[in-house]
């Protein structure tokens, strides 16, 4: 098996070892990590997987199965959608912002393609990971799926008033 078969979470370099502290700062200040216990940080920034982007290199690919999120450690990243030939590009993130984060919880297959737009460097938590937490130590996993659900409810509540005020917004000037 060559290394363009092997499941992504096997491609992606991983860090070993003890939590590099400059991880563990860096997942402190994002919105998804940063209201956990330190304990949690440092199991979370031993498990994370570094990984480096050039300028146009895709991270992951519409319709290709999820396997994890990622969160900008550094660089920016496109997140593009194509339906029926019309392509949408969704979100620039910068350092901080992360995604994918629904893949942890579900298999299903990739809703848009990440793209790198400058040289970035990315890191991965990725189901396996989780699942490793979760079975290994529960309350820090327990901890962890909460913050991530309270990002995804906070997410879909966003989308749930943009959907509203479309909606209202072609009803007035249908009226």
């Amino acid at each position: 098996m060559n290394f363009l078969q092997l499941p992504i979470w096997k491609k992606i370099i991983k860090k070993k070892g003890t939590s590099n502290p400059e991880i563990i700062r860096f997942l402190r200040e994002t919105s998804v990590f940063g209201k956990l216990k330190r304990r949690t940080l440092h199991e979370i920034a031993r498990l994370v997987h570094v990984r480096q982007y050039s300028e146009g290199e895709e991270i992951f690919r519409q319709g290709e199965a999820g396997a994890g999120f990622y969160m900008v450690f550094d660089g920016k990243v496109a997140i593009r959608s194509v339906r029926d030939g019309v392509e949408l590009d969704l979100a620039h993130l910068d350092q901080h912002s992360f995604f994918g984060e629904l893949s942890l919880f579900s298999e299903e297959r990739r809703t848009a393609t990440a793209i790198a737009q400058e040289p970035s460097t990315l890191l991965g938590f990725f189901q396996p990971d989780l699942k490793e937490i979760i079975e290994t130590k529960p309350k820090i996993g327990i901890e962890i799926l909460l913050s991530l659900t309270g990002v995804v409810v906070e997410r879909l509540q966003k989308t749930n008033q943009l959907l509203e005020k479309a909606y209202y917004k072609g009803k007035q000037k249908n009226a």
